[in-house]
């Protein structure tokens, strides 16, 4: 029997966009869209971080903006620097 993946925890992160969003295509043709925020903290100074987005959560990442604030919601992990994987837009 399989071991259960251990599910990590959901976190909210604030910030403002650094680079436009952009459309990128996996190895298994899933579409896929990143970003990177100058994400802000109480607890340090602020640092960038990518916002991966698939599927439906996707199209509305690419409605934003550089230069707009941005708070979104997602899985955070290090990967080639830290991201916010599978985000969810909460506000604009």
């Amino acid at each position: 029997m399989k071991p259960k993946r251990q599910q990590t925890a959901k976190v909210t992160v604030s910030g403002t966009i650094t680079k436009a969003p952009q459309r990128v295509r996996t190895a298994t043709g899933r579409v896929m869209v990143t970003m990177t925020i100058q994400a802000e903290s109480e607890r340090r100074s602020p640092y960038p971080l990518t916002l991966v987005a698939f599927d439906d959560d996707a199209l509305t990442l690419m409605t934003c903006q550089k230069g707009n604030g941005i708070t979104a919601t997602g899985r955070h992990e290090w990967f080639n620097g830290y991201q916010l994987t599978g985000a969810q837009i909460v506000t604009k």
